[in-house]
C-alpha cells in the first residue's frame, strides 16, 4: 500500500506502475443529452463487450475479460492504486460530459425486455475479488434496442447485510431508447434514476439479484443487469482540451483497484452527442 511520498517514489523507481491508454468510438446513432451509457460494448480499445454466456445467469468478468481495460496483473500482496487519469475529445458536440470508471463485478445477460412477468436470475458464479461484495450498485443497460414502449423496472435483491428479497424503494421508470448501450433508467423523465438503481432505506450495496420485472413488454429486445463498484469519475467541459485528475493530491486519493478488476467506463452526456465520435483516455496505476 502507498502510505507516503517516499513509498510512492520507491514504487515508481522500481517500475511498479502501468499506464493504460484506450479509446472508444460510438456507433451510428447520436446519444441523447442527460442520459448515461455503458461504453464497454463499443468498439476499438479494449474490444467490445458482447455480453456472452447463458441468459439470466450471473457472470463474473475479470481483468482477463477481453473488454476490460488492462491494468497489469495480480500484484498481491501489494495493493494497486490509480495515480492519475486524463481524457480528451476533439468534437465540440461531445462536451460537456462526465465519465465514471467502475469495476464490473457481475452481470446477468440477455434479460428479455419483451416479458412483463418476473424473470428469475441464477447466481451460480461468485466473485474472486471484492469477496464481501462491498459497494456494488446495479444498472440495467440495453444490449439491443428497447423500442418505444414505456415501462418500469423492479428488482428483488440481497443487501449488504445478507437480507434477501429487498425491493427498490420507488417505481423506477425506464426511458424507451433505440440506442445501445443506453442505461435504461437514466434520463429526465419522472422516476428516472442514474447512473445506478436506487436502494431501499439503509441499504448501501447489493450482493446479488433474485428477480427482475419489466412492467410492460417492450419488443423482442434484451438488456443486461450489471453490478459494479464505482471507483472515480472525471468531467470534460471543453473540446480538444485534455482534462486531468491528480489522484495523489486530490481527493479521493489513490483509489484502490482490486486484483483482477474488470475496468469499464460509464458515460453521462450533458449535451447531445454526435454519432461516430472518438474518446481518448488513459489511467496510470502504481502498486506497493
Amino acid at each position: 500500500m502507498i502510505t507516503s511520498q517516499d513509498n510512492l517514489i520507491a514504487a515508481l523507481a522500481n517500475w511498479q506502475r502501468w499506464r493504460a491508454d484506450w479509446n472508444k468510438i460510438t456507433w451510428t446513432a447520436a446519444y441523447t443529452a442527460w442520459r448515461w451509457y455503458d461504453f464497454s460494448p463499443l468498439n476499438w480499445t479494449p474490444v467490445a463487450n458482447t455480453w456472452t454466456w447463458t441468459a439470466l445467469n450471473a457472470q463474473a468478468p475479470s481483468s482477463s475479460s477481453w473488454f476490460s481495460l488492462y491494468h497489469w496483473w495480480d500484484v498481491s500482496p501489494d495493493i494497486k492504486h490509480i495515480l492519475n487519469m486524463a481524457a480528451v475529445t476533439a468534437v465540440a458536440t461531445w462536451v460537456p460530459w462526465r465519465l465514471m470508471l467502475v469495476d464490473m463485478c457481475l452481470y446477468y445477460p440477455w434479460i428479455s425486455m419483451n416479458s412483463a412477468t418476473a424473470q428469475t436470475l441464477v447466481n451460480g458464479n461468485t466473485l474472486t475479488r471484492n469477496t464481501n461484495w462491498a459497494w456494488l450498485r446495479a444498472y440495467l443497460v440495453t444490449q439491443t434496442n428497447t423500442w418505444a414502449t414505456a415501462h418500469n423496472v423492479a428488482l428483488s435483491y440481497t443487501n449488504q447485510a445478507w437480507t434477501a428479497w429487498k425491493t427498490l424503494p420507488i417505481t423506477v421508470a425506464c426511458t424507451a431508447s433505440s440506442i445501445t448501450p443506453h442505461i435504461t433508467h437514466s434520463g429526465t423523465a419522472a422516476n428516472n434514476y442514474w447512473p445506478f438503481l436506487p436502494l431501499a432505506s439503509w441499504d448501501t450495496w447489493i450482493r446479488s439479484v433474485q428477480t427482475i420485472t419489466i412492467s410492460a413488454a417492450s419488443g423482442a429486445w434484451t438488456a443486461a443487469l450489471v453490478l459494479a463498484k464505482p471507483l472515480i469519475d472525471i468531467p470534460l467541459t471543453t473540446a480538444s482540451v485534455a482534462v486531468e485528475r491528480d489522484l495523489l493530491n486530490q481527493l479521493p486519493s489513490l483509489p484502490k483497484i482490486d486484483d483482477w478488476a474488470c475496468l469499464v467506463w460509464l458515460y453521462m452526456a450533458w449535451a447531445a452527442t454526435a454519432a461516430n465520435t472518438n474518446f481518448y483516455w488513459h489511467i496510470e496505476t502504481v502498486w506497493d
